[in-house]
């Protein structure tokens, strides 16, 4: 049977030239002309893409693609906005609205086949997912004072982890205010933690969960943050604890991008970790939210091995020696990561972490090790069989050290 496309135009010359490129490809085409039209059509003949418009009455196709994904059937085909509108606002709006991409009218019926053809591939990987029962390590990357760089080394974590063992690496995003995992990784919010905490915690399972994770091309998923505030409203401790829990079942490494704080999903979160990353800068303030969060952990009775004193050199110059910090907070720092300067921004800047984006380059590559260093024993020791490049360069480095 071929694939079911959805395309919703209010023009019928529009609805009429689309559908005539896409069943050329031998596509099924349904179409509507607005998305109340649209959304009766789907409850009958579900699609596996939609191409919406945005300028049409009653209800543009911003709104649209928020209720497709809302609704059961649709929650996670792929949608493209195929447009008039062009600008970088028109864009950011198609994203936000939870589209997994944007093209502008005029188009080249080419490049619509292959955005298309693209979409539907990354839909038929994504189907195919772990059923064997595993033991998930958890791996969370947390520090009470912003700007030590969690968010950065958690995604190049997760990239690392899963371009080294060569099975799918979750980075799940509890920062649920302003959280910004699936930016650092490039990807739309087609879906977000809003669609887990839509439903009560007992009845998480593993499929919604995997229908809600975004996936990107170097085996990452990202259980990504809300993307409003208010949208995090439903989204309880259980909630947090019911799906780490199903995660670390069925995935192999679980890496968690903490908030600045202690609320209680945060501290579910922390009490999952089977490994605590506390990350600090070399500067006061830091170090003293280093000491709270220490302080916090004892308090807590976690074991002090479980807990990884990482210092980030975030800016270019002085800071405070390595040996000050380490006997203000009577602790070893156990990693120093270097400054960076211009391989951090630009990977930031355009979704792509060092890890994977410059893997050979010293930033990368000592990320890329970093993983490695807080993989499972029982990898390490027993590599399995389809275990990625990542772990080729890992133990390239290691024999020419």
């Amino acid at each position: 049977m071929s694939a079911r496309i959805l395309v919703v135009d209010d023009t019928e010359l529009n609805l009429k030239m689309v559908g005539s490129i896409l069943q050329k490809d031998g596509y099924e085409v349904i179409t509507a002309r607005n998305g109340f039209e649209a959304l009766e059509i789907i409850k009958t003949s579900p699609p596996v893409l939609a191409i919406l418009d945005v300028m049409m009455p009653d209800m543009d196709g911003y709104t649209l693609c928020q209720l497709l994904r809302q609704t059961l059937t649709t929650a996670k085909i792929p949608i493209i906005i195929l447009t008039a509108l062009s600008g970088v606002d028109d864009k950011i709006k198609a994203f936000d609205s939870g589209a997994d991409d944007f093209l502008a009218k005029p188009f080249e019926p080419p490049e619509l086949r292959a955005r298309i053809k693209v979409l539907l591939r990354r839909v038929s990987e994504s189907e195919t997912v772990q059923s064997d029962i595993v033991a998930g390590k958890v791996i969370a990357v947390f520090s009470l004072r912003g700007g030590a760089g969690v968010s950065m080394l958690s995604s190049n974590l997760a990239a690392s982890l899963s371009q080294i063992w060569g099975n799918p690496a979750v980075l799940v995003d509890l920062a649920f205010m302003n959280g910004q995992s699936a930016l650092l990784m490039d990807l739309p919010l087609r879906n977000t933690w809003a669609d887990v905490g839509r439903s009560p915690a007992n009845e998480i399972d593993i499929d919604l969960i995997n229908s809600v994770l975004l996936r990107h091309g170097a085996g990452v998923h990202v259980l990504a943050s809300p993307r409003r505030p208010e949208d995090a409203e439903g989204i309880t401790a259980e909630h947090v604890n019911r799906t780490i829990g199903l995660l670390r079942t069925f995935y192999h490494y679980i890496v968690l991008d903490l908030p600045h704080d202690f609320s209680e999903t945060t501290l579910t979160g922390l009490d999952n970790a089977d490994q605590i990353l506390l990350m600090l800068a070399p500067e006061t303030a830091s170090v003293r939210c280093a000491a709270n969060a220490m302080e916090t952990f004892a308090q807590l009775n976690y074991p002090p091995e479980r807990t990884t004193l990482i210092l980030n050199w975030p800016f270019k110059g002085k800071g405070l020696p390595r040996a000050g910090i380490e006997s203000a907070l009577k602790k070893q720092i156990d990693v120093v990561i270097p400054y960076a300067g211009e391989a951090v921004v630009a990977s930031i800047m355009y979704g792509k972490p060092s890890a994977l984006q410059t893997p050979l380059d010293p930033l990368g590559a000592f990320l890329e090790d970093l993983a490695y260093l807080y993989s499972k024993e029982d990898h390490k020791q027993n590599p399995p069989e389809n275990a990625g490049e990542g772990l080729k360069r890992v133990k390239e480095r290691a024999r020419t050290r």
